[in-house]
């Protein structure tokens, strides 16, 4: 356990209670290694010692449902994608329920809306614990990643209550859910945005989750598992910068955080020059930068129109709120010279989505989604070029 994870209420699942902690890291430790049956079972002893720790009982039982939620929704690897959805069919399947509390992970619910002839489908999904999780190597329940077996089916209807969010939908057999993913791929991912329209909620004042007023309380083992979740993306932004060939590009990260980012970009770009900022970890990331700011985002320390590439990795669900998203944007879009690039991603859901950006002036949007390496997971990746 870090001491972020110890202090940052609701998004990283640990337990308070003293005596149940050793079961619960137990639990974990024994998960990664593969035995999901002892697992359970040591979870079940965490929960037992921390019966005068409602909100432990709570997170014990919520992990316990989505390794459930994990295993009921796997594909086996004998199932192969249908040649086509006949969506006629589809619509003809009884509707099926998602609920969701606000309070919960409301966060993992998405919209995968996919162009197609004029005409665009929505899918509906719902995230599962990451294998980054279950390996132990992060500790929130999700990733940024989306894999075939998340997605529910056709969107039919939602509705929002005071508590939280009902899903409708149509199924997708599991053959199904394959092939609209590998069409999605095998198209480069070209006209599918992923969005992810709820974000967690407090439960007792219904406000956002932001990051710590005080700021991050960073440890070796934290930066190790920031880092961790988002090693993805890192490759991701290193394939798709070398395909512009720009030589001699300035880098700007205005939330650099440890400049981990940064620090990667420059082992595959020597000749670049990064530049980072931080309100809260600036001397974390000197290190590592080749030149540091600190300061709010909401007031970038570089000249307008001389960075080469900005990297936005902050407009994201437990690290701003979503009535803050839209002015940090418009705060950074100056600092992008023309024909430059502005990439906006993160390890949780952006706030933003592709509308927020077909409305700026001089920005093109040239892509809302990457994949990974070995294309069995897409994520949000929004790339804009300055025209």
């Amino acid at each position: 356990m870090t001491s972020e994870e110890d202090r940052y209420d609701g998004i990283y699942k640990f337990v308070q209670c003293v005596a149940a902690r050793k079961i619960f890291l137990e639990a974990r430790q024994t998960l990664a290694s593969g035995n999901w049956d002892s697992s359970i079972s040591l979870f079940g002893k965490a929960r037992k010692l921390s019966t005068d720790y409602p909100e432990d009982v709570n997170t014990v039982d919520l992990i316990l449902k989505e390794m459930e939620r994990y295993q009921e929704s796997r594909i086996p690897d004998e199932v192969s994608p249908v040649d086509t959805i006949n969506l006629a069919d589809v619509d003809k399947r009884p509707i099926s329920r998602l609920d969701e509390e606000n309070s919960t992970l409301p966060q993992g619910i998405f919209f995968l809306n996919v162009s197609e002839g004029g005409s665009v489908m929505r899918l509906v999904g719902r995230k599962f614990i990451s294998e980054n999780w279950i390996a132990n190597k992060i500790p929130e329940l999700f990733c940024s990643i989306i894999r075939a077996e998340m997605i529910l089916g056709v969107y039919a209807d939602m509705r929002v209550t005071e508590g939280g969010y009902t899903m409708l939908y149509r199924p997708f057999s599991s053959s199904e859910k394959l092939r609209a993913f590998k069409d999605i791929v095998l198209n480069n991912c070209a006209d599918v945005e992923l969005v992810f329209p709820f974000p967690l909620l407090k439960k007792d004042t219904k406000r956002e989750f932001g990051s710590p007023p005080e700021g991050w309380s960073i440890d070796d083992a934290f930066d190790v598992m920031l880092s961790h979740g988002e090693e993805h993306i890192r490759q991701f932004t290193v394939t798709y910068l070398s395909t512009l060939k720009l030589k001699s590009p300035r880098l700007y990260d205005p939330a650099c955080s440890t400049g981990v980012f940064l620090s990667t970009m420059k082992t595959a770009f020597p000749n670049c020059y990064t530049i980072g900022q931080d309100q809260q970890m600036a001397d974390l990331s000197r290190q590592r930068v080749d030149e540091v700011h600190c300061g709010n985002a909401l007031e970038p320390k570089i000249k307008s129109g001389s960075a080469d590439v900005v990297f936005v990795r902050f407009l994201n669900s437990q690290v701003v709120r979503s009535a803050e998203a839209e002015s940090l944007l418009l705060a950074l879009l100056p600092t992008v010279r023309d024909g430059g690039y502005m990439m906006v991603f993160g390890h949780t859901p952006v706030l933003l989505s592709s509308s927020n950006f077909a409305i700026l002036e001089s920005f093109t949007l040239l892509q809302n989604i990457g994949a990974t390496k070995d294309k069995t997971g897409i994520f949000q990746y929004y790339i804009l070029r300055k025209d």
